[in-house]
C-alpha cells in the first residue's frame, strides 16, 4: 500500500527547513498552499445510463 503525503504537511516542513525568519516562514506557507493545495484537481468517474447500451456495437462491421 502506497502512502499518500499531505502537501500541506510537506511544505511546513520544507519551509520550516530553509527559513528562519518566522513571519516570512508564514507568507511563504500561505502562498504555496495557495498555489498547490487549494487547486488540486478532481477526477470524475463517467456513469453509464440507459442510453448508453450498445450503440458503438451497431457501428462496427462484421
Amino acid at each position: 500500500m502506497t502512502k499518500t503525503k499531505r502537501p500541506d504537511v510537506e511544505i511546513d516542513k520544507i519551509v520550516d527547513d530553509l527559513v528562519k525568519d518566522e513571519e516570512t516562514a508564514v507568507a511563504l506557507k500561505g502562498k504555496l498552499r495557495q498555489t498547490f493545495v487549494e487547486t488540486e484537481t478532481i477526477y470524475i468517474r463517467p456513469e453509464a445510463s440507459k442510453d448508453d447500451d450498445d450503440d458503438l456495437w451497431d457501428n462496427i462491421p462484421v
